[in-house]
């Protein structure tokens, strides 16, 4: 009851970065609570994911092991997650700000009529009083993230709803294993409980995944290119230098849109 809970995304059966990322955030701002940290993962094929989640601090790892988990559909991971959380109540749930996580979370946060925060850069616990009522909190979630095309940094707090939600992008936070491993404790979702036909109207027929060919996230080195180029011919500069120094190439948002 009350803990902090981390979505776990499966990238083709493992982990993806982001989660181990929240994972360690997560442990974080649980001991500071001093409650348990939480993962929950959906999907196919579950066996043995708790012993890597447990190396990042999970206490907990919360399964739904089933086919009709792989590939990710919107309607059930929404109505089991949904079912979880009413069921234990956690106060902090984090997702990974990916194209799963945007689809997801917002149908999740929406359902239970709970507060989302998109592309948090950081989250601390803090104490917060309302200026209008006077009202003191403590142990709230700051959701930090940048606003107005990051000319400010904006502090949200969700002082009356539960639970606290917020996405986080990836590479944004540490990734880092646990001081002292949690216990990863398996326990299974009763999921047939949540899930009903019209989840799963919706049927994946055929999927075409083409594998990124350029790796921004892991580059060690980085080349980019602005607007200043003059031209997508002058880009070639660009790639002249990145062969040389074995870095990936990168451009502005102003470059892209030209």
């Amino acid at each position: 009851m009350n803990n902090v809970f981390v979505y776990i995304e499966l990238e083709n059966g493992a982990i993806a970065d982001v989660s181990l990322e929240l994972l360690t955030k997560g442990r974080e701002l649980a001991d500071t609570l001093g409650v348990k940290l939480e993962a929950v993962a959906i999907g196919e094929g579950l066996a043995g994911l708790e012993k890597e989640l447990a190396r990042y601090g999970a206490d907990t790892v919360w399964t739904a092991d089933d086919p009709i988990f792989n590939p990710f559909r919107t309607l059930p991971h929404t109505a089991v997650m949904c079912g979880l959380i009413r069921r234990e109540q956690p106060q902090i749930v984090l997702f990974g700000a990916t194209p799963v996580g945007r689809d997801f979370a917002p149908r999740v946060s929406s359902a239970l009529h709970s507060g989302l925060t998109a592309d948090c850069t950081q989250l601390v616990i803090g104490d917060h009083a309302d200026p209008k009522t006077g009202k003191g909190y403590t142990g709230l979630l700051y959701q930090i993230r940048p606003a107005f095309g990051g000319n400010i940094i904006a502090t949200i707090v969700n002082p009356d709803h539960r639970p606290q939600m917020a996405t986080v992008r990836e590479g944004v936070m540490r990734k880092e294993a646990a001081a002292k491993p949690g216990a990863g404790e398996v326990k299974a979702i009763d999921w047939k409980e949540y899930v009903t036909d019209a989840d799963l109207a919706v049927k994946i027929l055929d999927r075409q995944i083409e594998e990124r060919k350029i790796d921004i996230k892991g580059a060690g080195v980085i080349v980019a290119g602005g607007y200043g180029m003059g031209s997508k011919e002058n880009f070639a500069l660009v790639h002249e230098l990145a062969d040389v120094l074995g870095a990936e190439v990168g451009a502005s948002r102003a470059a892209v849109d030209a």
